[in-house]
């Protein structure tokens, strides 16, 4: 059966985009179809690449009550933009498609203190993502990425798509640019840059609708 469920992203949820090193090895994981996408996030940043993303977020729903980060792309098929989530680590309950409903598989600490934004995430084999940054000048997505890429989400190679129900309005307000004062990552180092060249956060919630299969 699939059961409705509302996801509520909270406040301060974070991006970090960097250029993708090694393409054909991200390509070899998108579903069946898809390619990678050059895609322009925000207005202020003209690098029109194909990117590997990292989501860093806090969320609220029935069974998910935590914070998650997620790894993705944009692929494009048919002239339809789509996030391809590749990998995620959270401290919560998880389901794709692919390994159908997980336990946690990492911790995430999580704060907004003094104008200071700051995520720590340890997988469980140890790998870390470390994060503190501070706010600089608001800046707009792009709809392509905010809005296009979130109709229907992928995981790996899987076609089942997760749609996704949203208020455009509230997906578009617009984003806190962040000075990063500290960066540690260690994940999909071999993928990408060295250093995210746009850094970002969502200062107010996000309301997301969704189906998923109810266990």
């Amino acid at each position: 059966i699939m059961k409705n469920i509302n996801l509520k992203i909270k406040p301060y949820s974070l991006w970090l985009s960097y250029n993708i090193l090694n393409k054909n090895a991200i390509q070899d994981m998108l579903p069946p179809g898809m390619s990678l996408a050059n895609i322009k996030i925000s207005d202020d940043n003209d690098c029109v690449k194909p990117k590997l993303l990292f989501n860093c977020y806090s969320i609220d729903s029935f069974w998910m009550k935590g914070s998650r980060l997620e790894i993705m792309t944009v692929a494009k098929y048919n002239q339809n933009f789509h996030f391809v989530v590749l990998d995620c680590i959270t401290n919560v309950l998880q389901w794709d498609p692919i390994n159908r409903i997980q336990g946690p598989n990492g911790k995430i600490k999580f704060s907004y203190i003094q104008d200071k934004l700051n995520y720590d995430v340890i997988s469980k084999n140890k790998q870390k993502l470390s994060f503190i940054g501070k706010p600089l000048n608001l800046i707009n997505m792009t709809k392509d990425f905010a809005i296009k890429s979130n109709y229907m989400c992928f995981f790996r190679e899987s076609t089942i798509p997760l749609t996704l129900k949203f208020n455009e309005d509230e997906i578009m307000k617009p984003v806190r640019k962040l000075k990063v004062l500290n960066i540690q990552n260690d994940f999909w180092k071999d993928y990408r840059t060295q250093f995210p060249d746009n850094v970002f956060m969502h200062e107010h919630a996000m309301s997301f609708n969704t189906k998923m299969p109810y266990f």
